[in-house]
């Protein structure tokens, strides 16, 4: 009939390994370029391995214990079936900052590709921002953003935070070396307890008091954060510049929508975050045990309880410290989403 072909669909499953979740993103793609036709199946699993890293650290210890690398292996077997129930013929994912640092990260992601054919790699974090500039993009509602239009993607995961954006044509990324893990372990060193556990029943910071949270925002200021760089300030400064920031349902900006907006399905999906409505997600938990932030959340924390005041700190002293007014959530599965759209890693 003289129309053109339509390219064969494939059925890709992508995966993203991050310090705190396992994310699984199967979605069906066109292979010629690269674009996600359909979204099949996410999913997310909490496997906390950099609290298992900071708590290794502390002994002396720069290796992923076999009890979190085993809990990280069954959530991995469970997503490869979940693929292939679904279809899925081809495999990519990504690890990220735990596996850069866990002397033992390689040697478990090459068991595993060994074994379930997952083709995991280790990845930098420039790739990392980059993957996840990618995810930001692909949530935000259609036309597609030009390369003049000023925009920062911001990541914030358990071992790392990346900010990028594309400056003169390039992409660039700034590598924040602290995550939710870290700050957790500072707060709970503040209040002369001991960072221990990477799963059910770990110690928790909460509840934490007003003089608590100054004490963590003054160090979090004063020693560990590094200066953000002069190209991103300048690109934040530009009249119109949107800052967006993504993940899923356990992010970073995701908590901050479940304590400050109206409950729905989406849980906090277009959200837009400010300087003070965060601040008010701030003062709405403190003093409270884990069992009231449940409550007072108004959608689950997913056994995050411990979480919820380093990770609304974290964000707090980013948004103060880089003059960002407002931050619009969109929800992804982590940097799947970018992990399907890269072709090299295709």
């Amino acid at each position: 009939n003289g129309s053109p072909r339509l390219p064969m669909l494939v059925t890709r499953c992508a995966l993203d390994i991050g310090s705190g979740q396992h994310k699984l993103l199967i979605a069906a793609v066109n292979p010629v370029t690269g674009a996600i036709v359909r979204k099949i199946h996410g999913e997310q699993r909490q496997v906390l391995l950099n609290h298992d890293l900071v708590q290794n650290a502390a002994a002396g210890s720069s290796a992923l214990s076999a009890t979190v690398l085993a809990r990280s292996r069954t959530a991995l077997e469970a997503f490869r079936a979940r693929a292939i129930e679904a279809g899925a013929t081809q495999f990519a994912g990504v690890a990220t900052a735990v596996f850069r640092r866990a002397e033992n990260g390689e040697a478990y992601l090459s068991s595993v590709n060994e074994a379930l054919g997952l083709r995991l790699r280790v990845v930098s974090q420039a790739l990392e921002g980059e993957l996840g500039y990618l995810s930001a993009c692909s949530g935000l509602p259609p036309p597609p953003l030009s390369d003049a239009e000023p925009l920062a993607s911001w990541d914030s995961g358990g071992g790392s935070f990346q900010i990028s954006a594309r400056v003169g044509g390039a992409l660039r990324v700034w590598e924040g070396p602290l995550g939710d893990s870290n700050v957790t372990a500072t707060l709970l060193g503040l209040q002369g307890k001991v960072f221990a556990g990477a799963s059910f029943g770990r110690s928790t910071p909460n509840p934490v008091s007003a003089q608590e949270a100054a004490a963590l925002v003054a160090r979090l200021e004063g020693e560990l954060l590094p200066p953000p760089p002069p190209w991103l300030l300048s690109l934040l400064a530009i009249p119109g510049c949107r800052v967006v920031g993504f993940g899923e349902r356990t992010s970073i900006f995701a908590l901050a929508a479940s304590l400050i907006l109206p409950n729905d399905e989406t849980a906090g999906d277009g959200g837009f975050l400010t300087v003070d409505s965060v601040w008010r997600a701030i003062e709405l938990s403190l003093g409270k045990s884990d069992a009231q932030l449940a409550e007072a959340s108004n959608s689950p924390l997913f056994d995050e309880e411990d979480l919820v005041l380093p990770k609304l700190l974290l964000l707090h002293t980013l948004m103060r410290r880089l003059g960002v007014k407002g931050v619009r959530y969109v929800r992804t599965m982590g940097n799947a989403e970018g992990v399907l759209l890269h072709q090299p890693l295709w």
